[in-house]
């Protein structure tokens, strides 16, 4: 499976749950899965909405943004279920990934 990154996944990893001071295993990790195809991202949001519907099926999209039909914004979830595109936060992806970000010298 490959996955297609919304910009806010990186903006949140680096605020707050995984900073480049404490974790710097998940960036190695995304660098590695960008290097074997895995992973990727986008410049921007116009780029995104093209990728998305001209790979339809061939991305899963990771966003930190959530459904809300209340707001006049467009969500990312929204277009990707208009789209027909599965859409899933980053957790999701680092389980179904099987990500493992453990300390040195632990097992």
């Amino acid at each position: 499976m490959s996955y297609l990154l919304d910009a806010n996944v990186f903006i949140e990893a680096k605020n707050r749950h995984y900073g480049f001071d404490f974790c710097p295993a998940f960036w190695e990790w995304l660098v590695e899965q960008n290097a074997s195809k895995r992973v990727f991202s986008i410049d921007k949001m116009t780029d995104y909405y093209l990728v998305a519907h001209a790979m339809a099926g061939k991305f899963v999209v990771v966003t930190h943004e959530a459904r809300d039909n209340s707001t006049r914004r467009i969500k990312i979830p929204n277009v990707c279920a208009g789209l027909g595109l599965r859409c899933m936060n980053p957790y999701e992806m680092l389980r179904r990934e099987n990500a493992r970000f453990v300390l040195e010298g632990s097992a």
